[in-house]
């Protein structure tokens, strides 16, 4: 980590830069752990080669547009800290919300499907 710091700091070329900084930020802990378990979600439907390509090409396009999103509003002109404290404060909440709700999906309770939602009955048997 240390050597691709030394190389962050030292550079001149904004390519090289970004290239660095995205391959820091994917190998720190907390996103490495994530990927991995994106990774495993995603193919959990092995059997079917398209299907896991076209979940794996929509996450990447998610983590993509969310650093991009960011990336532009620090460009012009957010505070890391303004927008630091505003995640922090409202949020945790709206967080706490959508990891049920994704939950409630990786679980196959609720399928998305051709015709709309699918719900599903869990039976403990």
């Amino acid at each position: 980590m240390e050597f691709l710091q030394n190389l962050v700091d030292g550079s001149n070329f904004p390519l090289l830069t970004a290239f660095l900084l995205g391959l820091m930020t994917a190998i720190s802990p907390c996103p490495l752990a994530t990927n991995i378990t994106a990774t495993a979600y995603l193919s959990k439907d092995i059997g079917d080669k398209r299907r896991v390509m076209f979940n794996g090409v929509f996450y990447t396009l998610g983590r993509m547009f969310t650093y991009t999103a960011l990336g532009l509003i620090f460009y012009f002109g957010a505070s890391q800290f303004q927008v630091a404290k505003l995640l922090q404060n409202v949020g945790g909440m709206w967080l706490g919300i959508a990891l049920v709700i994704i939950g409630i999906f990786m679980l196959d309770i609720i399928k998305l499907n051709d015709y709309g939602l699918e719900i599903h009955r869990l039976d403990y048997e």
